[in-house]
């Protein structure tokens, strides 16, 4: 069982075991429907996923950094964790009436 009270922070290699998306076969591939992608494929994906999380934190963590107090630091990662928070809601909720009108 894995221990809960374990510091997290980025992954930094991807575990097959905890894969979050099922998968789907992509036009151009020679994967049958069902078949789960070749591990070079896997590692290619979370590559290009890792870099892209990598390139936005690092974004959002510079604009923290040009922030001149303390208290303006903490506000600003406020606004972003609001400002976040708020999109992955309109993204679930399209994609929850998405699947409701299938």
């Amino acid at each position: 069982m894995r221990d809960t009270n374990e510091k997290r922070g980025p992954a930094t290699t991807p575990d097959p075991a905890y894969a979050t998306e099922p998968s789907v076969a992509a036009a151009g591939t020679d994967r049958r429907p069902g078949e789960w992608p070749s591990v070079t494929a896997l590692r290619e994906k979370w590559r290009r996923e890792h870099a892209r999380r990598t390139w936005a934190f690092g974004a959002i963590r510079e604009h923290l950094a040009q922030q001149p107090t303390p208290s303006s630091i903490r506000n600003v990662a406020r606004l972003w964790c609001r400002d976040i928070t708020a999109a992955a809601d309109v993204l679930a909720q399209a994609l929850q009436d998405q699947e409701h009108h299938q």
